[in-house]
């Protein structure tokens, strides 16, 4: 092979054609949806293209015009390298383009550990930086995610010029739209930074870059709003059966069980903190945020299966940063919406347990003990259920939910932390359930108490930035068995966790109709 002479006119500019009847090869990995967008972000944002000027690009999308400003990557090269500074690049032999995303262009390469010749300076680690040419004070910064190279779950997003030092947004790429890294004020020239540089690249995922939008805010936002915590805060279960309710980035499925690509943190457009209209307001805070409006910024990070550890200081299973560490709380923030301390409780096994015991009732039974440090399961059993559950809800649990509102208050120190409760969870002694016995629904019934009381008591061990939002007023009468029936009870069809597990993610969690409880509950707790 030899080099093109022209490269610089030429490359880059293939002009491919197929035989006659051979279909073209599909675009993405959901082919439905691989046409590039063309279309615009909020209108009036200034956006910054992933290529220079009046470049044509893909498809109907045309010409990329004349943006707002300019984007450029910065490459490492290898020190060993002879000459005067300028040894070969070996990071940009990973680096593609691709004619879809935002108006018909995007770059992609390979996410990379420090392992992987990756990190802040690597020979693979690939940099690229859109920056706008305009001065503005607040703005809400969007990026754009194509529906095809763009894999990671761990996406650094670099804000600079913002305030006095730079702010760090994770993103989940998966997502197939327009994003928000949130609302900022900036005191420098604005700029957006991402590299191919994550916790977990070992080169087998993407990581794009596509055009960014700086959407201009008259002034900080009157809410900046944080959606944080387990199952009952991302929404799950709050899905109707075939619809597309589950953000995609929070829903993508490999058949291969522990698959590194999977993730099922479940993040529902009707999880309660997004149905809740805040005081002084006419809309909730879910229909102001799809609007852009310049009066709300709205981030969301909570997880199906999150423990309290999971939002601190470990990744889950599904490979999403832990959710203090994706950077969305900082000084601006006004309001955490917050649902933690279920799965600590270990509330899943106790719920099988009981569905399961035949011999005698479940409160009983035994399960499996808790590192009360880690939550990880031992060998050995804990004391009757009756017994154990009260002390490790006092001993184990009101201390982690105290730990964990702290390090929230550290991370936003303005902002109110609203702790949700759990409804009680059966009506008419559990009839409805197969394996629950008429004994045991009071039962956990009552224990939904005891944890309820415990989490209020969580409350007031922190101080005046936390309040305790109970929602079992909310649900009575209607959990479930209830009538009409606003909690999932057993449900086999649908998500589940893995291949082997028989039973569904949506099993025990708020139906649609149950979210609505919870915003009410979640107004109750903020009103004046």
């Amino acid at each position: 092979m030899t080099w093109k002479d022209d490269c610089a006119s030429d490359c880059g500019h293939e002009d491919i054609k197929y035989v006659t009847l051979r279909e073209e090869p599909g675009r993405g990995y959901r082919l439905e949806y691989g046409a590039p967008k063309c279309d615009a972000a909020p209108a009036g944002a200034y956006i910054v293209e992933s290529v220079p000027d009046n470049i044509d690009t893909y498809s109907s999308c045309g010409s990329s015009g004349t943006d707002a400003g300019h984007f450029g990557f910065t490459f490492y090269p290898n020190p060993a390298a002879t000459g005067p500074g300028l040894g070969p690049f070996q990071a940009k032999g990973d680096l593609h383009q691709v004619g879809g995303g935002h108006g018909g262009h995007f770059w992609y390469a390979h996410t990379r550990d420090t392992s992987h010749l990756g990190g802040d300076s690597g020979l693979m680690t690939v940099k690229g930086t859109w920056t706008l040419d305009k001065n503005i004070e607040w703005a809400r910064v969007l990026v754009h995610l194509p529906d095809t190279g763009a894999h990671t779950r761990q996406a650094a997003y670099v804000i600079g010029g913002a305030d006095t030092t730079s702010k760090v947004r994770i993103v989940e790429q998966r997502a197939d739209r327009w994003v928000s890294l949130g609302a900022f004020r900036f005191t420098g020239t604005p700029t957006v930074t991402l590299t191919n540089a994550t916790a977990d690249g070992t080169a087998d995922e993407d990581v794009a870059w596509d055009a960014v939008a700086f959407q201009g805010l008259p002034g900080k936002p009157n809410h900046m709003v944080v959606g944080m915590g387990d199952s009952y805060s991302s929404g799950e279960g709050a899905s109707d059966p075939g619809g597309d309710d589950y953000y995609p980035e929070s829903d993508y499925y490999n058949k291969v069980s522990g698959d590194k690509t999977k993730d099922s943190c479940h993040r529902s457009k009707y999880a309660w903190s997004r149905r809740a209209v805040l005081p002084g307001e006419q809309l909730s805070v879910g229909e102001l945020a799809d609007s852009w409006s310049a009066r709300m910024d709205f981030q969301f990070t909570a997880c199906s299966g999150a423990r309290h550890y999971n939002m601190l200081s470990i990744t889950p299973g599904a490979g999403e940063l832990p959710q203090i560490q994706q950077g969305y709380l900082d000084q601006h923030t006004t309001l955490v919406a917050l649902s933690i301390g279920g799965n600590d409780m270990a509330f899943a096994d106790i719920i099988k347990k009981c569905i399961t015991s035949i011999s005698d009732v479940c409160q009983n039974g035994t399960i499996k003990a808790r590192n009360p440090d880690t939550g990880q399961s031992y060998d050995n059993d804990t004391p009757a259920l009756k017994d154990w559950l009260p002390a490790w809800a006092h001993n184990v649990i009101r201390p982690r939910l105290v730990k964990t509102l702290r390090a929230l208050h550290d991370q936003a120190p303005n902002a109110k932390i609203v702790l949700m409760g759990y409804p009680r969870l059966l009506e008419k002694k559990g009839s409805c359930v197969i394996g629950i016995g008429t004994e045991e629904a009071p039962w956990l019934n009552e224990m939904g108490d005891v944890v309820a009381a415990e989490m209020k008591g969580a409350v007031s061990d922190t101080g005046s930035y936390a309040v305790f939002a109970d929602p079992r007023a909310a649900f009575a009468g209607q959990a479930i068995c209830g009538d009409p029936e606003t909690i999932h009870g057993i449900v086999v069809t649908g998500h589940s966790r893995a291949d082997s597990k028989p039973t569904s993610m949506k099993s025990f969690h708020p139906k649609i109709a149950g979210t609505a409880h919870y915003a009410a509950a979640f107004q109750d707790a903020l009103a004046p």
